[in-house]
């Protein structure tokens, strides 16, 4: 300890030590002298040897270094500026992603504790869904002693405030949910679980910010006003802060108490059947609990709770936990996504490094006089790679701090452009800076280190290296590209091919029977009427009912092994009409009888790897006891999910019981304009207190395809970049390799060599590289394609026009960048270079 605060008195006092010293040298060679000695040897050497035995000689040699490489770099005002801009590119796509992320999944709510949040939900070997019924909520509430609270979520249709046209978003929360966030109103309060958790307490809401400003003005003394929510009076409690957050990314307009909810849904039997799953459950762990603890609890409870509700709760149910507190929660498929898109982005990064480093090994060839000098002096090996990875560092910092810039300005025109959260700040968080600072390091070692060590070694003619960088970077410039290719080939196929139904003139109508109360008679009597006074309009051309309607909010899906391949089937419950309304053409047998039972109706694709080439008309399907006869088979149709791209979709006849959950879909002739109100009015007509949900699948289609059409044209601008990066990389290396060449092309000139032969010998070398890059390209893309196959509805991982159409465009890039610097060899000056040489 003595020693180190001794160097620190040594920094800190510094000249008066080196005075010390060279008083001390004096002293020492006067006395030699004296003796008779003369040969005292180098002061400057034992000065050195002197400080070095102090310490922390380091940190002036790096003193030194840096102050080298900045004047370095600022001689070369061109490469420098070049040099950032290609790690500015390669860095900040990496940051911007990475920021993403951070957001959804990494960077906690603005919420009180937020690490002890965890979102839970129901699995089973073969079934999952993030929804549970609200009686089960409240088992599990009253009954788990490893939360210390639990929170529920129902979402609504929007409602429809007074007199507007326009309906706004609600959702209904327990009282508890904005105490347990710790969050505090605007104006007025928020719900308050001693108020607000009895049935037969005033009805009351809370209002957004945003509502609060367009809708009523920003008008202070909207606190206990009355307004009227689906035509039921409601007084205003008080209006959210501006920038709130909340729990599962969902951000409506209109938040109520859950207990209420009977009041605005008329005969609603949500709060007290088991069998309704409609709420999404939020848990705070206790002090010291893990999630692991809370889960084996949980799974107890669910025990329990079979046992006194069978019917409530499946086979090898239990309840699982993710962490609550972000954003998003993200979802195994999820991660998936995100992993293919970190590893689209840092190949971006090893296109630009690729490329600086081979830059770099050309500039050596015009810094041969300096490093010859130096080490002519003196300076060892080590010495000068030292230096080379100063000046690779400075080069990444400068790289590093434009990538950071660019990312906050990219994400910050994001947050602005989108319905994003208002608490979400494009600055970056240490997170950012630390992922930033990571990345800058590792481009040093993977840009600098290579030719630092070729330099070092006066090997910077060999062209091993150079063609190690030329084969990486062309590799992961390919597969860039032919993922780009193969996003906006998935994009054409979703927009311009059919998917197997016809959406254009298709409209659903969710009347919400069950959550009105309906039981099986009467919402049959209903819907039987529903549907006859739809077919009497002039412009309707087919109805029926399902289930789950196309493209909706619920999907249902199942694991199961056929013929020793997993795959995930979506079964659907629909009338007999149904097919004939979505217009999926009956491919076998038959449709439907009314009232039948124990019959299923399967796809094409689904009968085609069950049973081959074979007829699958009365087989038997199912596990258990019951298994159901197939009857016919239809054309693949995405009902379900346009990423079931496999279309492995079974239908059962809908049974009476089922009659309270089922969806209205009508085909229409013409236009739709007009549908909407007369369809609600035929509703009102038959009962009031309904506010059906009517919903245009074409614009749900859209919404799909959007998706798709915003992360391909990412991952295009993404394979453009890093093409232009290529390009730029191969004009360097190819202008380094003219200049390295120059009196080799101009002896071939001079005997006589034709263009063909000079361009020959200039571009030869990169052949080799070229088709490496290339075929380990090519092989990436299709194992990332895989991934992208499961995530989005139309990419093929073998399409043979997208990857030649890649690979063509990536050809005549390289082709347009290499021949460029290369023409320049065949207007060399044959008398200058062989003099200059």
């Amino acid at each position: 300890m003595k020693e180190f605060f001794r160097r620190i008195q040594y920094r800190l006092n510094r000249r008066r030590w080196d005075e010390d010293l060279a008083t001390d040298m004096e002293f020492h060679r006067d006395m030699l002298a004296r003796a008779g000695h003369n040969n005292f040897g180098s002061v400057l050497r034992l000065s050195e040897q002197a400080r070095e035995a102090w310490g922390w000689t380091w940190i002036d040699r790096l003193g030194q270094d840096l102050r080298y490489g900045f004047r370095t770099i600022g001689r070369s005002p061109g490469f420098t500026l070049l040099a950032m801009f290609v790690l500015a590119i390669g860095i900040g796509v990496n940051v911007s992603a990475f920021d993403l992320f951070n957001m959804m999944a990494l960077k906690p709510l603005p919420v009180r504790d937020p690490t002890t949040l965890v979102r839970l939900e129901r699995r089973s070997p073969n079934a999952y869904t993030s929804e549970m019924a609200y009686p089960s909520f409240v088992f599990y509430r009253d009954h788990a002693r490893t939360l210390t609270a639990a929170m529920a979520v129902l979402g609504v249709p929007p409602m429809q405030i007074n007199d507007d046209v326009e309906r706004t978003s609600a959702s209904f929360v327990t009282a508890n949910y904005f105490s347990q966030l710790g969050t505090v109103a605007a104006y007025g309060r928020m719900l308050d679980p001693a108020i607000d958790e009895s049935r037969t307490a005033p009805p009351v809401v809370v209002i957004s910010y945003g509502l609060w400003q367009r809708r009523f003005a920003a008008d202070p003394a909207i606190i206990g006003r009355i307004i009227r929510l689906n035509k039921k009076p409601v007084a205003v409690a008080g209006v959210a802060p501006y920038e709130i957050a909340t729990l599962g990314g969902q951000h409506p307009d209109i938040w109520l108490p859950i207990a209420q909810q009977p009041y605005f849904v008329d005969g609603s039997h949500v709060l007290t059947d088991f069998n309704d799953s409609s709420v999404r459950m939020w848990g705070r762990l206790g002090p010291g609990v893990t999630a692991k603890a809370a889960e084996h609890e949980l799974r107890l409870l669910t025990n329990e709770l079979r046992r006194q509700h069978p019917t409530a709760v499946w086979d090898n149910e239990f309840i699982q936990s993710s962490p609550g507190g972000h954003l998003q929660v993200m979802q195994p498929e999820m991660y998936q996504v995100a992993m293919m898109v970190g590893i689209l982005v840092l190949l971006i990064l090893a296109v630009a490094c690729g490329n600086l480093g081979a830059l770099l090994l050309g500039r050596a060839v015009q810094r041969e006089r300096e490093i010859g000098i130096r080490l002519a002096i003196g300076a060892n090996a080590a010495r000068i790679f030292r230096q080379l990875c100063t000046e690779s560092l400075l080069l990444a910092g400068f790289g590093a701090l434009a990538g950071l810039t660019l990312s906050y300005v990219v994400l910050r025109i994001t947050l602005n452009q989108t319905d994003a959260p208002k608490w979400l700040t494009a600055l970056p968080d240490w997170r950012v800076v630390l992922f930033t600072a990571g990345l800058t390091f590792g481009s040093v070692i993977f840009f600098g280190l290579t030719p630092a060590l070729q330099i070092a070694r006066q090997r910077q003619h060999k062209t091993i290296a150079r063609q190690i960088l030329v084969t990486a970077q062309l590799a992961a410039s390919c597969v860039l590209l032919i993922v780009s290719a193969l996003l906006v080939r998935a994009t054409h196929r979703a927009l311009y091919t059919n998917p197997g139904f016809g959406y254009e003139q298709l409209i659903s109508i969710d009347s919400q029977l069950a959550q009105h109360g309906y039981n099986a008679a009467t919402a049959k009597a209903y819907l039987e009427h529903f549907q006859a006074r739809l077919l009497a309009m002039p412009n309707v051309r087919s109805v029926s009912l399902v289930m789950l309607p196309p493209l909706g909010h619920a999907v249902s899906r199942e694991g199961r092994e056929i013929n020793g391949h997993s795959v995930m089937l979506y079964p659907n419950w629909v009338t007999p009409g149904f097919f004939q309304t979505m217009q999926i053409p009956v491919l076998l047998g038959r449709t439907f009888y009314p009232g039948e039972k124990n019959a299923v109706i399967v796809s094409q694709s689904f009968a085609r790897r069950q049973w081959g080439g074979q007829s699958p008309l009365g087989n038997l399907i199912g596990d258990g006891k019951t298994k159901d006869t197939v009857v016919g088979v239809v054309g693949d149709a995405h009902v379900n999910a346009l990423s079931d791209d496999d279309a492995m979709e079974q239908y059962w006849a809908a049974t009476n019981d089922q009659m309270p959950g089922l969806v209205v879909m009508v085909r229409i002739a013409g236009t739709s304009e007009s549908f909407p109100m007369a369809a609600k009015s035929i509703s009102e007509g038959l009962d009031p207190k309904l506010f059906p949900e009517i919903r245009r699948i074409k614009t749900l289609y859209r919404e799909n395809v959007l998706i798709i059409e915003r992360i391909a044209g990412i991952v295009t601008l993404i394979g453009l970049i890093a093409v232009a990066l290529a390009g730029i990389g191969v004009i360097g290396i190819v202008s380094f390799t003219v200049l390295q060449k120059t009196k080799e092309i101009a002896i071939r000139v001079a005997v006589g060599a034709g263009r063909g032969e000079v361009l020959a010998t200039i571009l030869g070398q990169f052949i080799w590289p070229v088709l490496v890059g290339l075929t380990m390209g090519t092989a990436f893309a299709i194992a990332t394609s895989q991934i992208l196959r499961r995530a989005l509805y139309g990419v093929s991982n073998l399409d043979p026009i997208g990857y030649a159409g890649a690979i063509a465009a990536l050809l005549t890039i390289l082709s347009i960048a290499a021949l460029l610097p290369a023409r320049r060899a065949l207007r060399i000056n044959i008398a200058r270079a062989l003099h200059y040489e």
